[in-house]
């Protein structure tokens, strides 16, 4: 579905990403680790165009792209396929729950704008939050707001969704209930891309694992194996050390 070949990143003197490769197959959810600071979010902005790469290729739906010099059209063409969901959830304040749905489908898909309303209406139930679709951002929790910001992921119907520590900005009791839509969206089929920091989610969701250190795959595993049977020293020292620090 997705290849990614030797991608690069540097911000002036500092080089982000080193030559990353791997691939993602439909109906993975491939689970990102790494300390702060490895690379894991420049990574997953870099092939959502985002930032721009320095180097490497996309391979997409049988489509091969330039990332240094891919033109705006494909870049278009591309986003129409995935979705993005935001740490910080991203939200217009203005608008309602529902409105925030409805957005990027009468924009930027054109819809009539009581399909996009039934759309929104289906995407909303899907994560649990119909009743409180027409609550303004300021209403809603933390938890509640990321809820909203992966309905309006799925309205677009992607074929991938790129999630970016989507659960760091909320409090701990937060957590779960993001957790477990996204845990429903793995075993509805959905193909996921999850930078994050819960282990557990890692470990029992996703089906594949990369580790990321100073820009570099250090491991790339099924996560039965990653946690199981780990194959590189470091990978043993970092699953130790989140165990140790009791993020598990």
């Amino acid at each position: 579905m997705i290849k990614v070949l030797n991608i690069s990143k540097s911000f002036e003197n500092n080089e982000v990403l080193k030559d990353i490769s791997f691939e993602v197959e439909k109906g993975d959810v491939i689970a990102v680790l790494g300390s702060s600071g490895s690379g894991k979010t420049t990574l997953l902005r870099c092939i959502n165009f985002l930032e721009k790469a320095d180097g490497g290729i996309l391979e997409f739906d049988g489509k091969e792209y330039d990332l240094k010099n891919i033109s705006n059209k494909d870049i278009a063409d591309i986003r129409k396929k995935t979705a993005f969901v935001f740490q910080n959830f991203n939200l217009f304040l203005n608008k309602t729950a529902i409105e925030n749905v409805m957005e990027g489908l009468i924009i930027a898909r054109k819809m009539d704008k009581k399909a996009a309303e039934n759309k929104a209406l289906e995407c909303l139930e899907k994560v649990g939050m119909i009743d409180r679709k027409d609550y303004y951002p300021s209403q809603l929790s933390g938890g509640q707001q990321q809820r909203v910001a992966i309905a309006r992921a799925l309205a677009t119907d992607p074929e991938i969704i790129y999630f970016d520590e989507p659960t760091s900005a909320l409090d701990p009791e937060l957590i779960n209930e993001v957790l477990m839509v996204m845990k429903k969206l793995a075993n509805e089929g959905m193909t996921m891309i999850v930078v994050t920091h819960e282990m557990n989610f890692a470990k029992n969701v996703s089906n594949k694992v990369i580790l990321i250190e100073n820009g570099i795959i250090v491991e790339e595993n099924s996560s039965k194996e990653f946690f199981g049977n780990p194959k590189e020293e470091r990978t043993k020292e970092f699953i130790s050390s989140v165990y140790n620090q009791g993020n598990v």
